[in-house]
């Protein structure tokens, strides 16, 4: 079976889009999943990058390069093959399997991947399942209801309220609540409480502090007490600058690299771009390569931006990206 991811999600991040996370899998391992049984899939995609893959039971290829003839769907299309290959979204249609035409909405947004997230994750565990994947393969010491993908690790002293997915070498730490919709992707480390988060690959979040309906990109370390909010005190609408629709509950779409100082608060909706190192209450959106102090954006030398990444990828042994996002966040501009 052969497929092309194609098309972007807002907002920008060093990501590309089939390789964002929704329901615990990258979209573009979501695709493999819904063909799992048609034997090796090989998908096709507009950029690649060497992020790891945590599906493990189903034969796939990811490809550089959308050959003219093979079926197209756009990146926020592909969670719904999980409930049909014959589908109607948006503006496409693909029909790579039998059955009614299911008629759907893409998703647009990271926003919209948050929204979602706890729905597409049943799919892709109840999916899994039917495959007959051993789901908990981890170590679990503390105590887990519901729905659960573990392939890290629960320590002692801690609540994980599933839906879940804990990948591999992936840990909550002790005194630790973990609610519904909460994605520990690789090697990502949580303390405290989470809810219906995404915390990508190589993300720490090891002290005290609230994280909800969030995104968080690679590479993001979060300071002691950094909390986000996601619900406004008024109850009303959380409006993203970079989506055309509203959100009862969102916390902040988090880039790639991201630090955040000890105590730092930030806003529901808000958009943090990559590179960035945060300073105190954040009320507005971060553009990418900045440093955001006492209400004020300052650029981010280039030169230490650069270091700043080879510092990143080298304590996770990770040298192999710093070509590619150099080029990503330095040389191609994200706006």
């Amino acid at each position: 079976m052969e497929l092309a991811i194609v098309g972007n999600m807002a907002p920008p991040l060093a990501t590309p889009s089939p390789y964002l996370v929704a329901g615990g899998f990258r979209i573009v391992e979501l695709a493999a999943l819904a063909f799992c049984e048609e034997g090796r899939a090989t998908i096709y995609v507009e950029e690649a990058v060497d992020l790891p893959q945590i599906l493990e039971e189903c034969r796939f290829e990811i490809r550089r390069g959308v050959p003219p003839d093979v079926p197209k769907i756009e990146a926020g299309c592909v969670p719904h093959l999980l409930k049909s290959k014959h589908l109607r979204c948006g503006r496409g249609e693909l029909k790579l399997g039998k059955g009614e035409e299911l008629v759907v909405e893409p998703l647009v947004t990271v926003a919209d991947l948050i929204q979602h997230n706890a729905e597409i994750m049943r799919e892709a565990l109840s999916r899994l399942r039917e495959l007959g994947v051993e789901l908990v393969k981890g170590e679990v010491r503390g105590v887990v209801k519901g729905e659960a993908y573990i392939r890290g690790k629960v320590y002692e002293y801690t609540y994980v309220e599933g839906p879940v997915v804990v990948g591999p070498s992936s840990a909550v730490l002790p005194f630790t609540y973990i609610r519904p919709g909460t994605v520990l992707y690789f090697d990502a480390k949580a303390r405290d409480e989470v809810k219906n988060s995404v915390l990508d690959a190589y993300t720490r979040k090891q002290h005290g502090g609230y994280l909800g309906d969030s995104y968080v990109a690679p590479f993001v370390n979060f300071g002691a007490g950094t909390t986000v909010s996601n619900l406004k005190n008024t109850l009303g609408a959380i409006r993203p600058s970079y989506a055309t629709k509203s959100y009862k509950k969102l916390g902040p779409v988090i880039g790639e690299f991201v630090k955040t100082a000890i105590g730092t608060l930030i806003y529901g909706g808000k958009y943090v771009g990559p590179l960035t190192h945060l300073y105190g209450v954040v009320d507005r959106d971060v553009p990418p390569l900045s440093i955001y102090k006492r209400g004020e954006i300052t650029p981010m030398d280039r030169e230490k931006a650069k270091e700043y990444i080879r510092r990143d990828l080298a304590q996770f042994g990770r040298e192999d990206l710093q070509r590619y996002y150099v080029e990503r966040l330095l040389q191609k501009p994200l706006f």
